[in-house]
């Protein structure tokens, strides 16, 4: 097994150009052929064991020193989001879809890792390298979960980490315990019996019932729910009518529900459909809901935690790592949390000349992040791992 780059100086460059090749060709949810066997391809060059098609796109990569002692696994995503992007960028994508979320540099990051970890072994143990599709609501992890990978050799520990557009480049967020949101969807179905607009009176107006049932669900969070508890409820579609005459027969609504605590994610779905039902029926009007948990909510072990915010440390000094790292954002490595004990880090990549990080945010088509950020992301992949397998 051997580095790709011997001397750990061509280091960032490589990684800014992966990231520049991967960003000009994304693919979405199991779609990441092309992305996959670059990352196979790459993988294998160094003398790795690779297996492609873990959960149908996913690759998984196993350094094993040789020597007894722990697994841990480093995870990245590979796949981008349905969006157009409108960036700018010389290596801007044009087919339709963007990498709007920096899974593009978390493969990059991933990969410069694995050359860290060749050039300075761990002393013991194995490392495995997880490159997992379908992170955007497509169930990416459970098919990795499903096709074995966490067995054989069962990870002890696991990480990984996202570039962060809202935090400094330079600084690490880290926290124990809830950092991202479980992320659930809701639809509901506002039905009554429609007809002519001149004549509301002989109808039940849907329109305005699904307007009520919108108003009503904002009470969930300010008067159904334990103040002290954050969570979120938003309604982000509605159809209904095709016609400037006609009152429709239906009104579809569609929206997310987040929430960081058991309680609050056990209760949601009977508050959403008890408020909606209500809310329709003062106008006459029947709802239906139909609710979908996406994923749980991320929550770090604390031990391993500690182990990332050190190593972070390490890297950037103290005073450059904080616990104020939370979001209401969701993050399917729940599924990886939910079995074994690891963390989830952010990494400051806010550009320079966007210290917030507002216009180029995540999920949008102006999406960016300083680059500078990865040779962090790698050294962070690396060094948790190494602190992980050494037991410190």
């Amino acid at each position: 097994m051997r580095a790709l780059h011997d001397d750990p100086r061509h280091l960032p460059a490589a990684a800014v150009s992966l990231r520049r090749t991967i960003h000009a060709r994304p693919e979405t949810a199991f779609e990441e052929r092309e992305t996959a066997r670059l990352v196979a391809e790459r993988m294998r060059a160094r003398g790795l064991p690779t297996r492609t098609g873990v959960g149908r796109t996913g690759v998984v990569s196993v350094l094993d020193t040789g020597r007894p002692g722990r697994t841990v696994l480093l995870r990245a995503d590979l796949d981008a989001l349905p969006l157009v992007e409108r960036t700018g960028l010389p290596f801007a994508s044009t087919n339709g879809k963007m990498h709007a979320c920096g899974h593009d540099g978390h493969v990059a990051a991933l990969d410069m890792a694995a050359d860290l970890l060749l050039l300075d072994p761990p002393p013991g143990g194995r490392v495995v390298f997880a490159f997992q599709p379908g992170e955007e609501g497509a169930g990416g992890a459970t098919a990795m979960i499903a096709d074995g990978l966490l067995e054989d050799p069962r990870p002890d520990a696991v990480f990984a980490l996202h570039l962060w557009t809202t935090l400094p480049l330079g600084v690490v967020g880290i926290a124990p315990g809830p950092v991202m949101a479980a992320v659930d969807e809701f639809r509901i179905a506002v039905t009554g019996p429609g007809g002519h607009a001149a004549s509301p009176h002989e109808t039940r107006d849907t329109v305005l019932a699904a307007a009520h049932v919108v108003g009503a669900l904002q009470s969930v969070v300010s008067r159904r729910l334990p103040p002290l508890q954050p969570a979120v409820v938003s309604v982000t579609s509605v159809h209904g009518g095709n016609a400037f005459n006609v009152v429709p027969e239906e009104v579809l609504l569609a929206g997310t529900c987040r929430a960081f605590d058991a309680e609050s994610i056990g209760r949601l779905p009977g508050l959403v459909a008890e408020v909606a039902a209500a809310a329709a029926a003062a106008s006459g009007c029947a709802a239906v809901t139909t609710y979908q948990r996406i994923n749980g909510a991320v929550v770090n072990d604390p031990r391993e935690a500690a182990r990332a915010a050190q190593a972070a440390a390490s890297l950037v000094g103290d005073a450059h790592v904080t616990p104020e790292c939370r979001t209401m954002g969701g993050e399917d490595f729940s599924e990886f949390l939910s079995r074994i004990p690891g963390a989830f880090a952010f990494v400051g990549a806010a550009r320079a000349d966007e210290p917030d990080g507002r216009l180029r945010r995540h999920h949008a088509p102006s999406f960016d992040f300083d680059e500078r950020a990865l040779p962090l992301a790698a050294r962070l992949h690396a060094g948790w791992a190494r602190a992980a397998l050494s037991g410190a």
